[in-house]
């Protein structure tokens, strides 16, 4: 026989294998809980170093146990190590807890294991157990104290290690039969697509090299499987720890279930999850986290391991949203919960930008084992992770939530008096010169001390009472206002406008490659995927980059006369926008008139495309066309019902009008007749604000063209994701219509290569 496999645990993975807590505490209160009791911890060991010699703080200690079918690696940092007087070493567990806390089993156990650990480095023949609870200032509050010899430890922790090691065995039986089935997985196709074979070629290299791997991918390759495939087949190899798909849109996160069950049908054996935000997935008709008030919560974690095992016990289990839904309605549990607990022991998981790049809602147990990254979209992570580390305060926003929890829990409510505190710091800050001339380059003191003070009693409202919308509302206010008040440096900016009652102020990030780049670090390989992802030098400024990273440009694979692209060459900046709107009107209902079928039309603006609406719709020729429209802030339902009313046409047409980077600007696909031509009016350019400016400045002080990166490159990329609409297979035709003078400029041209719309416009050409 070979070798036994070692497999690594850490001491509370071991601990909480038998020794767990019952109940699902509410996210807000186990936040407050986590944050205190890391104060807590390291004013216990600072105050520890100070009054007791030879004191050692996070000791790092290992340890193992074998079983028949492994070994265990137990890791851990014991909390404190010191020797009293008489000779006794004391092992000391610190826990955040109460006066009157009673003895935890678990803190127990994890104490001993510390014990058994240390005696086993050092040679001792026992050690004193000490579990010790503190106050927020580390300040004693309750400590039992047990003396334990080395083979009373040793037998302990074999006790401990024994289910966690069967548990683990288990875990371990199914990766080796997915390993041999992914080592005999072919590609689900018959054959490769153009392009998709050298897409996969590039991610498993990406992923075997440890490397970052930047892709233009356009639509019609098949990218998802493309990404998809290799990254499960160096899975099997143990090149990865598990496969993470994430994506920005719930077309996206659709799409890569398809490609996994696609991939289980051709013989993988996977488990694959799907995790889906809270809000969507809650079956309780008001959400309030309380075990309490929620029987899903009530003993949540002890009937988890049941629907674990019987996820665990099919080889193929595709765990999508509706699946983990049933799931959690056969075992009594939360269905978000339980999705973020089957990802930990998932091959594949799919998700959003969120579970990764966000610092509030992070699984950083992800990271474990070093998966592989596949990032879809990936044109629109640096603003969504720009956006997940800055904070906007308003006083129309803390006075709204502060008059919402007066009607929930009552004016005299600590939360609504502390609202009321951070309400009158803000407006009193707007008072002063450098707030008002926007010269800030720190946030007031006696705000982000306000702000902290909110995080805080709305999480025990949240906790103790459910606290209701406004408590969560004001919750996640301050928790984002602390986190980049926290880490404010210089790639920040503190913009302030209005004032008094209407004052505002944002600690806006202006660029997130750090962020990024910290978190594909750990990772075994990532591939940064999308449609519009050159020019590459510019993706890898604001998504991050190392040394021996990898870009790759893969052409369509569409042919340039699918596509009638044409251009209208009206000056529609914005100073000119009404003189000319006539023009444009009239641009638009020709090219409708000559091309017949459903039609989109995307504008730079709601209110353009509200004005360009008005004349289109008294121009002949349209008496059998349904005008549909999108409206500001739209619902995935409500998307929905949009899309299904423009295929349904009974017999007539129908136009949609939308603007650039909204709603159906992006993740739409609608194939052959569903969508026959396109228009789109401008370049795309962002309006420019606050942040923006702030933005262009901090590239232009850098040596960057701060225009380009912020202005020119996000608008080509709304442009080229809406053209994306129209051509979506082999066999589609369609017309494009392409309105503003500056689609004639060299520069603009320049970063359309590599698109259908660039070649089709370079074939006409003579």
């Amino acid at each position: 026989m070979g070798e036994k496999p070692v497999v690594r645990v850490s001491v509370r993975g071991v601990v909480e294998t038998t020794l767990h807590d019952s109940d699902l505490a509410p996210a807000a209160g186990a936040a407050k809980r986590m944050r205190e009791g890391a104060i807590a911890h390291r004013a216990r060991q600072s105050d520890g170093a100070r009054l007791v010699d030879g004191y050692r703080a996070e000791v790092a200690l290992a340890a193992d146990y074998e079983s028949d079918a492994l070994t265990l690696h137990v890791t851990g940092r014991a909390d404190a190590i010191f020797t009293r007087e008489d000779g006794t070493t004391v092992v000391e567990e610190i826990k955040l807890g109460a006066p009157d806390a009673p003895l935890v089993p678990a803190h127990r156990a994890q104490a001993a294991m510390y014990g058994h650990m240390l005696c086993a480095a050092e040679g001792l023949g026992g050690v004193v157990l000490c579990v010790l609870y503190v106050d927020e200032r580390g300040g004693r509050l309750a400590c039992y104290e047990e003396k334990r010899s080395a083979a009373a430890l040793a037998a302990e922790f074999d006790a401990l290690c024994a289910p966690a090691a069967a548990w683990e065995a288990v875990k371990l039986a199914r990766r080796q039969r997915r390993d041999q089935a992914l080592a005999a997985l072919p590609f689900p196709y018959e054959q490769y697509r153009a392009g998709q074979r050298k897409f996969a070629a590039n991610v498993y290299v990406a992923i075997r090299e440890k490397k970052r791997l930047f892709a233009q991918a356009p639509t019609g390759i098949g990218k998802t499987m493309a990404a998809m495939y290799p990254a499960l087949r160096a899975l099997g190899e143990g090149l990865c720890g598990r496969v993470l798909f994430l994506t920005a849109r719930t077309t996206g996160r659709r799409s890569a279930m398809d490609a996994l069950a696609r991939l289980t049908a051709a013989g993988a054996r996977l488990l694959a999850v799907e995790i889906t935000a809270k809000d969507k997935v809650c079956p309780r008709e008001r959400r309030d986290c309380r075990p309490e008030v929620c029987p899903l919560a009530e003993g949540f974690y002890d009937r988890l391991p049941d629907a674990l095992g019987e996820a665990m016990t099919q080889d193929g289990a595709l765990m999508s949203r509706e699946a983990v839904e049933r799931l959690a309605k056969r075992h009594r549990l939360c269905p978000f919960e339980l999705s973020l607990e089957l990802a930990k022991l998932a091959d594949a998981v799919v998700c959003d930008f969120n579970y990764m790049f966000d610092p509030v809602v992070a699984m950083d147990a992800l990271l474990a084992g070093g998966p592989a990254l596949l990032i879809d979209e990936a044109h629109q992570l640096a603003p969504r992770v720009r956006d997940a580390y800055s904070a906007v305060l308003r006083a129309d926003d803390l006075r709204e939530i502060r008059r919402a929890y007066g009607k929930e829990g009552g004016r005299k409510g600590q939360l609504y008096r502390t609202l009321s505190v951070a309400l009158k710091a803000l407006e009193t800050a707007s008072q002063t010169e450098e707030f008002a001339s926007g010269r800030l380059t720190q946030p007031p003191r006696e705000l982000t001390a306000a702000m902290e003070q909110v995080t805080s009693i709305a999480a025990q409202a949240l906790a103790e009472e459910g606290g209701g919308q406004a408590a969560a509302d004001a919750f996640s206010l301050g928790m984002g206002y602390g986190l980049a008040a926290g880490r404010l440096d210089e790639r920040y900016a503190v913009l302030t406008s209005g004032e008094g009652k209407h004052a505002a102020i944002e600690l806006a990030l202006l660029t997130s490659a750090k962020e990024i780049y910290a978190v594909t670090k750990r990772a075994r390989g990532t591939v940064f995927f999308s449609a519009t992802l050159a020019p590459f030098d510019a993706a890898q400024k604001t998504l991050g980059s190392g040394e021996g990273d990898a870009c790759l440009m893969l052409p369509s694979p569409f042919l340039p006369e699918q596509l009638d692209v044409a251009i209208a060459p009206i000056d529609i900046r914005y100073a000119v926008r009404e003189q000319t709107a006539p023009q444009v009107a009239q641009v638009i209902g020709d090219f409708l008139r000559a091309h017949p079928g459903n039609a989109m039309v995307f504008f730079p603006s709601y209110a353009y495309m509200a004005r360009i609406g008005e004349l289109l719709l008294v121009q002949e020729g349209f008496m059998d066309t349904d005008f549909l429209t999108e409206r500001r802030g739209m619902r995935e339902e409500e998307r929905g019902e949009v899309l299904a009313a423009f295929e349904r046409t009974d017999g007539g047409r129908a136009v949609l009008l939308g603007v650039l980077g909204g709603s159906f600007g992006e993740g739409i696909d609608l194939p052959g007749e569903r969508l026959c031509s396109v228009a789109i009016v401008s370049t795309g350019l962002p309006q420019p604000d606050a942040r923006l400016r702030a933005m262009q400045a901090y590239y232009d002080e850098a040596g960057e063209d701060g225009f380009s990166l912020c202005m020119t490159l996000p608008g080509m990329v709304r442009v080229i994701q809406a053209a994306g609409r129209l051509i979506r297979t082999d066999t589609d035709a369609g017309a494009l219509l392409l309105i503003d003078r500056r689609f004639t400029q060299r520069h603009i041209r320049r970063l359309m290569q590599g698109t259908l719309m660039g070649a089709a416009l370079a074939a006409k050409e003579p």
